[in-house]
């Protein structure tokens, strides 16, 4: 509540359950969180949501890592990817191509943009042939669309974590035009929410701060 205080109405939240939910319980913390109605829940790997599945947890949840032996169970148990990089996403659709029937609905997926903290996501110079993919398969919908800050909480970074904002901006909005409906963007996390709130978008994900620990407090 206090974090929803300083969004504007209609900012979807996003909760991170990652990590045994940072030790604090997975299946507990996502409980909670479902029935307080928060907007989408993520976890490090697939194995993480299928028990919050099978313990009917049964928000929308994004897989931060996932792997290419866990595709099917993926999408057997709703759970929707972080896809980064290129052979990530042609993997994934492969799989989706075998698994799905044609008059399936569209698998929703998560695509990650690098702006900045060099880990991981698809660089500026990729964004045109990841267009392309979109634009000729009909099989997957982006549900949203996302980047990492990586000094978020530092002032004298401040500079540096805009110039990650507006980077953003630009290559989502990229991506954004070429579709024909409109993906949720999202590049906040818990300090991003208390220092730069304006660049809140359609979503941010709460994380440690969901926890009691905000380096801003």
């Amino acid at each position: 509540k206090a974090y929803q205080s300083v969004l504007k109405k209609g900012t979807k939240v996003m909760c991170m359950v990652k990590a045994f939910a940072y030790g604090s319980g997975s299946y507990e913390v996502a409980n909670v969180l479902q029935f307080s109605r928060v907007d989408y829940l993520a976890v490090a790997y697939t194995d993480e949501g299928i028990e919050l599945r099978r313990n009917g947890i049964t928000l929308p949840m994004m897989v931060m890592n996932p792997e290419q032996r866990s595709f099917e169970s993926m999408m057997l148990h709703k759970l929707e990817p972080d896809l980064y990089n290129h052979r990530i996403f042609d993997t994934f659709l492969e799989t989706l191509e075998l698994v799905q029937s044609k008059s399936s609905e569209p698998f929703p997926v998560h695509i990650e943009l690098e702006t900045g903290m060099n880990r991981l996501g698809f660089n500026e110079d990729e964004i045109e042939l990841l267009l392309h993919k979109l634009s000729t398969q009909k099989q997957l919908r982006v549900a949203s669309i996302f980047s990492h800050l990586a000094a978020s909480e530092n002032p004298d970074e401040d500079a540096f974590t805009k110039q990650q904002i507006e980077r953003f901006k630009k290559n989502a909005g990229r991506i954004v035009a070429a579709l024909p409906y409109k993906p949720l963007l999202h590049i906040l996390n818990s300090s991003g929410i208390s220092r730069h709130t304006a660049a809140q978008f359609d979503m941010v994900r709460l994380g440690i701060g969901l926890y009691g620990v905000d380096e801003n407090a």
